[in-house]
């Protein structure tokens, strides 16, 4: 296994954030205690991939993201990995697993019906958390999928959960069966499906529903009459399928970091009229290819507030972007993201404002990058 130092990917700038948290090394003490020679434990949500290489043995790697695919790649310094599964996969027999316990909740139950699909009476989850991060809500979705949940002692401000006697699933616990469709969302006349564990829980998302209602309001938007079209960061695929129904003759390529979220678009969008990637970079799409880059783009990774992640994106849509072409992106006013724009593009016009959100079309040539 590698010995050099690990790191966080995608990168920061911002020395205060780490690649291992407190509740990480919690997991870690705890398996090196109480994890057989000949167990081969599987770990979900480690996202960083800092957990996986440090316990220096073979595992089982539940991956969720693109991102957290390349981060371990990366941490493993050329090392042979662990056998990489999905939330969707059939892990087999559980009889370890750990976990990092994701912001979100629904993710957060994805992984227990993971484990639950494969546990046997032996069975055991544990869990590492940030004190900050505890809701009463996280035993509660626990105790569905266990019938033994308790908690560890405070250390560094972490905790561990621990979970055991698992209940057998049955057909009332679908929010942690990942083969279906979790849900039903509607916009307008429409409905659209989403899996759990995808970005905006119970309804289309506030900032994505401006950018809709905006669309056919504002000169500046209507105006725009694409042939090939790019989502960046698609989420349920609801952005690309409203604009192919305005677009008629269009096609569109999206990408999204998350693989829950690109199977729901891969349900929402048209097969004949779209690609849907699983990727957190550009790198499949060809330099000016695309007439209309449009983003709703993430400021969160997990628990933390970073725009860098979108940053990235943005200069990569500038290189995608043909002659002439156009940005159109959505955003918290708050973030700010004309003044970063602004230092990519050489024309940059905030085309619709709320109390909250932004609407930017960025056009001209881009500057050089």
């Amino acid at each position: 296994m590698p010995t050099g130092k690990l790191e966080r990917y995608p990168p920061t700038s911002d020395p205060s954030l780490r690649v291992m948290s407190a509740a990480d090394e919690l997991l870690l003490a705890w398996a090196s205690e109480h994890v057989l020679p000949q167990e081969t434990p599987l770990v979900c949500h480690d996202r960083f991939g800092a957990v996986t290489v440090t316990l220096q043995r073979p595992c089982r790697f539940v991956a969720a993201f693109h991102s957290q695919e390349e981060a371990l790649r990366r941490n493993l310094g050329g090392s042979p990995g662990p056998v990489i599964l999905y939330p969707f996969d059939d892990a087999g027999p559980v009889t370890t697993a750990l976990m990092r316990v994701p912001k979100s909740l629904e993710l957060f139950e994805v992984y227990l019906g993971q484990v639950s699909r494969g546990a046997t009476p032996e069975s055991r989850l544990v869990a590492g958390f940030m004190t900050r991060h505890f809701t009463p809500r996280l035993l509660e979705v626990a105790g569905r999928y266990a019938a033994t949940v308790t908690q560890s002692r405070a250390h560094k401000k972490a905790r561990l959960l621990l979970l055991s006697d698992f209940h057998p699933l049955d057909g009332t616990m679908t929010r942690g069966a990942a083969e279906v469709p979790g849900k039903s969302l509607q916009l307008g006349e429409r409905m659209y499906t989403q899996f759990y564990g995808v970005f905006s829980a119970d309804r289309i998302d506030p900032a994505t529903r401006f950018l809709l209602e905006q669309w056919g309001l504002h000169r500046r938007l209507a105006d725009l009459h694409p042939d090939a079209m790019l989502d960046i960061g698609c989420g349920n695929g609801v952005i690309g399928a409203e604009l192919l129904l305005r677009y008629s003759g269009a096609r569109l390529l999206a990408t999204d970091d998350a693989i829950l979220a690109v199977a729901s678009a891969r349900n929402n969008l048209p097969a004949d009229r779209s690609t849907v990637y699983y990727d957190h970079t550009l790198d499949a799409i060809s330099v000016a290819s695309q007439d209309l880059v449009v983003t709703n783009p993430p400021f969160h990774l997990g628990h933390e507030n970073n725009i860098e992640v979108s940053l990235g994106l943005f200069r990569q849509a500038a290189r995608v972007l043909s002659p002439g072409g156009s940005l159109v992106v959505v955003a918290n006013r708050h973030l700010n993201y004309g003044t970063h724009l602004g230092r990519l593009f050489t024309r940059v016009e905030e085309v619709a404002v709320n109390a909250k959100f932004v609407i930017y079309r960025c056009s001209a040539q881009p500057k050089d990058l």
